[in-house]
């Protein structure tokens, strides 16, 4: 970077670093909303799909059959 005058250099700086925190700032809010959607879909996708089905907790033994009798 060219130029002498150490005072532009650092408003042109802030200027770019406070105009890429609003850029970033807008992206992670467009991925968090998108996030939550797609949260809020698969909420709703899985109620559905489970709304007919009973679950049972169960315990078992597992039995082998003795083949050398």
């Amino acid at each position: 970077m060219k130029g002498d005058d150490k005072a532009a250099i650092e408003a042109k700086t802030t200027a770019l670093t406070e105009a890429a925190s609003k850029i970033a700032e807008k992206a992670y809010a467009q991925q968090a909303e998108a996030a939550n959607a797609e949260a809020a879909s698969a909420d709703t996708s899985a109620e559905q799909a489970g709304s007919g089905e009973e679950v049972v907790d169960a315990e078992f033994e597992e039995v082998k059959d003795d083949e050398n009798k």
